[in-house]
C-alpha cells in the first residue's frame, strides 16, 4: 500500500488493506511466560468471554500481549476491537495501537499507514491526536521524509507543548533538512521539558560534534547550553535537577 493512499471504502476492503500492510516479522522464539503472566492472561481471556468483545476487554489483551512480545496476538485483538469500536475515537485509538505494534517489530511503513488512517477519523481526543502526529513524525523521519515529518512535529507540539518527544522528533527533522541550529534549539527545548530523558541531549551532543562551526556561528553560546543540558541530564539521574533545569535557555 502506498504511503499516500487511503484505505478502500468498504469494511472488508479496509480489513484486507490493513492485513496486507501489517506483516509480523518476529523470530519464532518460544515464549516463556511466568506463572503471574499466565494467570493474568487467563483473567483477561475470562473477562473477554464473560463480557464480550468491547474496548474494556479487548484493549487490555492487546496491551498484555504487546508487553510480553507477542505482537501478532496483540494485533488479532486490535482487529477484533476495530470491528466493535463504538465511535471514531475508539477506532483512532485502536489504529494508534496498531501503529505502535508495527513500530515495535521494526516496520515503519505499516505504522505510517495506520497513523494516517487514524488521523483520517478526525477524532476529538487531544492525547490520541498528539501521539498520532508525534509517532507519524518519528516514522517519517526514519524513512527520510523530513519535510513531512516536520509538519507533524509542529502539530504535535501545538497540541501539547509539555511533552518532550515532539521537540526531539522536530530536531531530527530539522537536522535531516540541514538546519542544524534549529535542530539544536529543538533538542535543548526537549531537554528543558523533560530533563530525565537523555535522548535529546545525546542528539545535541552528536550534532555539536559533527557541525560545531555552523552551530557556534548561529548560536554563540551553544557549548554552554549543551553543557547545561548534559549536566542537567546527569543530575536528573540522581533526582536533583531543578537548579540545572533553570539554567537551560533558548536563543
Amino acid at each position: 500500500m502506498s504511503k499516500e493512499e487511503d484505505h478502500p471504502g468498504s469494511p472488508q476492503e479496509q480489513e484486507t488493506a490493513r492485513d496486507q500492510a501489517f506483516y509480523i516479522k518476529v523470530p519464532e522464539i518460544p515464549q516463556v511466560a511466568s506463572a503471574e503472566a499466565d494467570h493474568l492472561e487467563q483473567q483477561l481471556l475470562s473477562n473477554l468471554k464473560a463480557r464480550g468483545p468491547r474496548s474494556e476487554t479487548l484493549k487490555p489483551l492487546a496491551v498484555f500481549y504487546s508487553r510480553v512480545s507477542r505482537q501478532e496476538h496483540a494485533y488479532q485483538y486490535l482487529k477484533m476491537w476495530m470491528k466493535h469500536a463504538k465511535n471514531k475515537e475508539e477506532l483512532a485509538e485502536c489504529l494508534l495501537m496498531s501503529g505502535q505494534l508495527a513500530e515495535q517489530v521494526g516496520q515503519p511503513e505499516p505504522a505510517i499507514a495506520f497513523y494516517r488512517e487514524a488521523l483520517a477519523q478526525n477524532a476529538g481526543d487531544a492525547q490520541i491526536n498528539y501521539y498520532l502526529h508525534n509517532n507519524l513524525a518519528y516514522c517519517l523521519n526514519l524513512q527520510g521524509e523530513f519535510e513531512k515529518a516536520l509538519t507533524h512535529c509542529e502539530t504535535a507540539i501545538k497540541i501539547d507543548p509539555s511533552r518532550a518527544n515532539g521537540y526531539k522528533n522536530l530536531g531530527v527533522s530539522q537536522a535531516g533538512l540541514g538546519r542544524y541550529a534549529q535542530a539544536a534549539k529543538a533538542w535543548i527545548q526537549a531537554t528543558h521539558v523533560n530533563v530525565s530523558d537523555a535522548r535529546a541531549c545525546e542528539l545535541l551532543s552528536q550534532c555539536l560534534e559533527e557541525h560545531a562551526e555552523a552551530l557556534r556561528r548561529e548560536i554563540p553560546d551553544i557549548d554552554e547550553q549543551a553543557s547545561h543540558c548534559r549536566r542537567a541530564v546527569q543530575t536528573a539521574q540522581t533526582g536533583r535537577f531543578a537548579d540545572w533545569a533553570r539554567g537551560l535557555t533558548l536563543n
